[in-house]
């Protein structure tokens, strides 16, 4: 998907079924020229400082813990994309 429609922004739930977690599709989609450029956030439940730290290691550029708050979200993806 990501070397065919080349988005600009991504949201992952850490929690994903099959066989990558967020953390690991995020560590892909930055790790590949094609795709480095995308922003990734990284929404989850998961808040322990191992979890931020883990995000931080994937390089996703804002990690959002729920519950969240819509706006918020909507302003931080706003942001990002302009």
């Amino acid at each position: 998907f990501i070397k065919q429609e080349r988005p600009d922004l991504v949201l992952l739930d850490v929690m994903m079924p099959g066989q990558f977690n967020g953390f690991q599709v995020c560590q892909i989609i930055k790790s590949r020229q094609e795709s480095k450029h995308c922003k990734v956030i990284l929404l989850s439940a998961r808040c322990q400082q191992s979890d931020l730290e883990q995000g931080r290691e994937a390089l996703a550029d804002h990690y959002v813990t729920k519950p969240f708050s819509p706006k918020e979200l909507l302003i931080l993806v706003d942001s990002m994309l302009n």
